[in-house]
């Protein structure tokens, strides 16, 4: 069975590209430390908000 779980990273106009990036890779490698897999991501129309897709096993 599977698990899954999306975190939310603001974008926006006002921050810059370095923070956003890095905010992004912090999230993701917190996630892999805990056993989860990056398996999707999008960008919302606006440009809002980046949407990062986690899943990962679980036993029963």
């Amino acid at each position: 069975m599977k698990e899954s779980s999306e975190k939310v990273i603001k974008v926006g106009f006002r921050r810059k590209p370095k923070e956003i990036f890095d905010e992004i890779d912090k999230v993701s490698a917190e996630m892999v430390r805990q056993g989860w897999a990056l398996v999707d991501s999008c960008m919302e129309d606006g440009l809002g908000f980046v949407h990062l897709f986690f899943e990962r096993e679980v036993s029963i």
